[in-house]
């Protein structure tokens, strides 16, 4: 498998996508058009968490937390910081073994945290063959929400050269080498906090999940329209390219910024509860406006990846301001509808030719947008970040051309970011569970 290319987002080069159409929700499908195999399994209240092994963290509430009195320690220099060797007290969670029922071929965790100053989490997985074996533990990403190195905090950052004969990991996504799929996986969350400190700073976990799925094959029809009616969610515009040339220390804004910009759009859409502290923007240089964006793409930046694409931090990112976030794949665009008609807006991942989507007027190699809503004949009305302004944000585009550019090159990944309030809808009866 090819390294990937990118513009604001990972999409994994040379793999190629096609999920057949979402079936209706009472449909049961045939052999010859039952849906792809995508799977997601999210632990995320005490109950689920009880059911792995606890070393050195404890429940508190819903959440796991590290102990405040330790038994392991570890030591970790950051890469991108001082190169200091610093020991940390150290606790893990192990989920329980993850069954698929079909050989998975690719995975990407994802996961909710708060990490006080100076403390970290790191997350992991591992996979388990037909035969029994397993792969050994893949680091997928070392996550703090701060930033203030002088203090102790880490830069967050995936993990390069994890290859071997099981498979890989390119940024944020689990590749599995031909022949060695996995039909069964287990997550370890490892929390870390500074070692010998005199108020302990705990970090805690309330949600880990991971997406499985297989290879996709050759794209299949359009998927067919669910809603009967026009449906358009209130999501505020903001542009990606208003802020070129702003921090290139973060990449400089513009096109490398579409990820950030795409989660700050659903984020704010929920409402001021969940809308960045004044504070926290103060001595952000943001002269064309929206500062909050410059802010998601410094606080989702992975220093390995050296971008803001990378999709498991924008989504831990997205949830210290309270929300429930999650990556997955979804199969088509009635997968979406399923999403906007409960009211959720979805962040979906691309890329494509000017030739394959004429109506973006673009190509971009990896993109992300948001779908808003979808017009009365089912075109999906997007708040597409690559324009020069806030008020051009706002586009529809062919549902034919966006679903077979969607599918075919990020195989349907999205960002789903709510309030713990608001219930996702039903997934579709006879596939397997992919939200």
């Amino acid at each position: 498998m090819n390294i990937r290319v990118v513009l604001g987002a990972p999409i994994a080069a040379g793999l190629v996508a096609a999920a057949l159409a979402a079936l209706p929700a009472n449909a049961a499908p045939s052999d010859e058009d039952a849906p792809r195999s995508i799977s997601y399994q999210r632990f995320d209240d005490s109950d689920e968490f009880l059911e792995g092994k606890f070393k050195d963290v404890h429940l508190r509430g819903d959440r796991l937390a590290l102990g405040r009195h330790t038994k392991r320690s570890t030591t970790y220099r950051d890469p991108f910081g001082s190169k200091q060797i610093r020991r940390y007290d150290v606790g893990s969670w192990t989920s329980p073994v993850v069954r698929l029922g079909f050989g998975a071929t690719q995975a990407v965790p994802s996961w909710n945290a708060k990490t006080p100053t100076g403390s970290w989490v790191e997350t992991r997985f591992r996979g388990r063959h037909a035969d029994g074996s397993w792969t050994k533990w893949y680091v997928m990403g070392r996550w703090t929400s701060g930033m203030n190195f002088k203090r102790g905090d880490i830069h967050r950052t995936s993990v390069d050269g994890q290859g071997d004969a099981d498979g890989t990991v390119w940024t944020d996504t689990f590749a599995a080498e031909d022949g060695k799929e996995v039909e069964a996986y287990q997550l370890r969350v490892r929390l870390m906090s500074p070692h010998d400190v005199r108020k302990k700073k705990v970090p805690s976990v309330s949600a880990v999940g991971a997406m499985a799925s297989e290879d996709a094959g050759d794209p299949g029809p359009t998927s067919e329209p669910t809603l009967d009616h026009a449906v358009e969610l209130d999501v505020p515009q903001f542009s990606q390219n208003i802020h070129k040339g702003e921090y290139p220390e973060f990449g400089g804004g513009g096109q490398v910024w579409c990820s950030p910009t795409s989660t700050t759009m659903v984020q704010y859409s929920w409402g001021k509860k969940y809308h960045v502290k004044k504070r926290e923007l103060r001595d952000i240089d943001a002269p064309k406006g929206d500062p909050q964006v410059d802010y998601a793409a410094m606080n989702a930046w992975d220093y390995a990846y050296d971008g803001a694409g990378n999709w498991p931090f924008n989504a831990a990112y997205a949830s210290t301001f309270g929300l429930d976030t999650f990556v997955t794949r979804l199969r088509s665009l009635a997968e979406v509808e399923r999403f906007v008609d409960a009211g959720i807006p979805v962040v979906v991942s691309l890329a494509f030719t000017e030739e394959e989507m004429p109506e973006a007027g673009y190509s971009t190699d990896g993109h992300l947008m948001v779908v808003r809503g979808f017009t009365e004949d089912g075109d999906p009305i997007l708040n597409d970040p690559a324009s020069d302004t806030n008020e051009g944000v706002r586009n529809v585009y062919t549902r034919e051309n966006f679903e077979n550019v969607w599918q075919k090159s990020s195989e349907g990944v999205v960002y789903i970011y709510h309030p713990k309030n608001v219930d996702l809808p039903e997934n579709v009866e006879g596939a397997p569970a992919n939200w």
